[in-house]
């Protein structure tokens, strides 16, 4: 009982920070994307709105016995589906900005299709345990048991979801910063680079948690880290920025890219290469 208030200031802090950064977020997508449409804007806005609800539901699951269970476990649940895979669609509507990507067309299919398959084969079945073990109290025992299992399933095969992924980011980028010769550039590749490893990193820690046992620790920092590698998307999205502001060469490929993603009237979009080189 003496650590109850060390765990409700660490509930009330992980909480609290996913909420702000949902406002921070909303208010960048809307001031940084000139044209509310795309796959990448309503991917991030998505994301960024589950994040809150599945705090939000955390919260009155954990800390609100007065709460209606079903009530605030749906919460949860659906937030938690916007946010795992809408970062994934997130991750995916940008890999137009990778050269080999544009190069190898399948890539974006194969991509797509692994998002689908994954959300049917681990939401779905979620969903649907859930619905019967929430609605039943003799089965409540079952479920929890089958949920426990489930999760374990759920966040190694998202996470592995998000290593692909971010591996087809690594491997790309990489190569470009070998092609090129702008230093601008290769900083700009570079930091991409580390932010996709620090998303992989993030998903190591959900991962660690979660079958080390502290599922209700993982639970409330899940939203949090979610949070996170949002406001690392944005980070990727403003170096996009400045660089196709400051350089003076590039790829037509790349600068329709850009544009699908946030509009037309975003910025004077120049070229972003210098000789033949694909970058970013």
């Amino acid at each position: 009982m003496a650590d109850l208030p060390k765990l409700r200031s660490l509930v009330a802090a992980f909480t609290a920070l996913p909420l702000w950064m949902t406002i921070e977020l909303t208010v960048s997508v809307l001031y940084v994307f000139r044209r509310w449409s795309g796959l990448y804007f309503w991917s991030v806005l998505v994301t960024t709105w589950s994040i809150s609800v599945h705090a939000i539901g955390f919260l009155l699951s954990y800390c609100v016995p007065s709460c209606n269970q079903i009530a605030s476990s749906v919460l949860a649940e659906v937030g938690w589906v916007g946010m795992v895979s809408g970062f994934a669609v997130v991750l995916y509507s940008r890999l137009n900005l990778i050269s080999f990507v544009m190069q190898n067309r399948h890539i974006l299919r194969l991509a797509l299709g692994m998002i689908i398959t994954d959300a049917m084969l681990f939401h779905i079945p979620a969903l649907v345990i859930f619905i019967i073990g929430t609605s039943s109290g003799a089965m409540f025992e079952k479920y929890v048991t089958c949920m426990n299992i489930l999760e374990r399933i759920q966040i190694v095969a998202f996470s592995v979801q998000e290593l692909i992924i971010s591996g087809l980011y690594i491997y790309g980028t990489f190569k470009m910063e070998r092609d090129s010769f702008n230093s601008r550039i290769r900083k700009t590749i570079r930091l991409l680079i580390t932010v996709q490893i620090a998303v992989i990193l993030c998903d190591a820690l959900l991962i660690t948690l979660d079958f080390a046992g502290y599922y209700i620790l993982k639970s409330f920092i899940h939203s949090f880290v979610y949070a996170f590698k949002l406001q690392m998307e944005f980070v990727i999205l403003n170096e996009f920025k400045q660089l196709v502001t400051q350089a003076s060469s590039g790829s037509e490929a790349i600068e329709k890219g850009f544009r699908d993603m946030t509009g037309p009237n975003i910025m004077s979009l120049q070229k972003v290469t210098q000789s033949s080189a694909v970058i970013l």
